[in-house]
């Protein structure tokens, strides 16, 4: 038996130790362990990355864009490199920014633009990718959207100012009805209406940057997580809010977003999101908290990920942010 002690982020973090055998979490709890350790410090279930855009890995920025220019569909510079990048190429970037963020990052939650054949490539690029497909198709083809679903995770979505409400609905119904994840940006470049998104059912939000405490509050109230993405919202000169939703009570999680934009590497997205959130006055564990249970609960709908006895476990062991 190897024994690991520090703080178990469990839904109620506490001072403690987890005992791991043959790879199988065997023993779990508070104080200090029957036996010496053979690792102290913070301890995870797992570190996921809330929120990526790994299919831009490759493009260089030559200069500052604005939101609009970069990232929007259909014509933002993102997209059309997209569409003019040999496929083969994408899948080789891709492979290498996974291969670099995957060192302590268990899982990472990708928007994969596309369609099938966006799904096919990170799949053959990671298999540590939560994939969130994207239809191609500029009206709702319900055969497009079942063979995206059959093949991902589920759909992650642009915004509800950048496509046809009435698009996104049947996105989202077709998502839930399969059991697979739905997830949606908000509130990134202009405060969007709160209860249409919700509408959505959706399991998790990115960004919020312009929302309302009133917004807040409501995504608290459904028990819908934010992804905060401090690098990219500061890229854009947005500062995320990371201290009003603490205050109104949102379980947060931290999002590298796009790879053309951020270092694969989640510790220094936690170093960037601490800053703002030290700047803001925030508690000291808010950070802990966004990295080691914030990602989790984004997709414990649809996993059994957590400290659970008998079940496989390769611990997350860290330090301090």
């Amino acid at each position: 038996m190897e024994y690991y002690s520090g703080r178990i982020w469990s839904e109620d973090p506490f001072i403690g130790y987890i005992g791991i055998e043959d790879g199988i979490l065997k023993e779990m709890g508070s104080g200090d362990p029957p036996e010496a350790p053979v690792r102290t410090g913070e301890i995870s279930a797992a570190i996921i990355d809330g929120h990526t855009h790994i299919g831009d890995a490759g493009l260089v920025l030559d200069r500052r864009y604005s939101l609009e220019e970069l990232v929007a569909p259909p014509n933002g510079l993102k997209h059309r490199y997209l569409q003019s990048t040999p496929k083969e190429d994408i899948v080789r970037d891709m492979r290498d920014y996974a291969g670099a963020l995957c060192g302590p990052v268990t899982h990472f939650i990708d928007f994969r633009e596309g369609g099938v054949e966006g799904v096919r490539m990170l799949r053959s690029a990671s298999d540590k990718a939560v994939i969130l497909g994207r239809p191609t198709s500029s009206e709702f083809d319900p055969n497009e959207v079942d063979d995206i679903l059959d093949i991902s995770d589920g759909l992650g979505i642009s915004s509800i100012s950048d496509m046809p409400l009435s698009y996104i609905e049947s996105l989202a119904d077709a998502a839930h009805r399969k059991g697979k994840i739905f997830a949606i940006h908000a509130s990134e470049r202009i405060r969007e209406d709160i209860e249409t998104v919700l509408s959505l059912e959706p399991d998790f939000i990115v960004h919020m940057c312009e929302s309302t405490d009133a917004d807040m509050r409501r995504c608290a109230d459904a028990d819908v997580p934010v992804v905060v993405c401090a690098t990219s919202n500061l890229y854009f000169g947005k500062v995320p809010p990371i201290a009003r939703f603490v205050e109104s009570g949102v379980t947060l999680s931290i999002g590298t977003d796009n790879a053309m934009l951020c270092p694969p590497d989640i510790f220094r997205e936690a170093s960037v999101f601490s800053k703002v959130a030290n700047e803001q006055g925030c508690p000291s564990d808010v950070p802990y908290r966004a990295l080691f249970t914030g990602g989790c609960k984004c997709l414990i709908t649809r996993s059994r990920i957590g400290f659970n006895i008998g079940s496989p476990m390769l611990p997350c062991v860290s330090g301090h942010i």
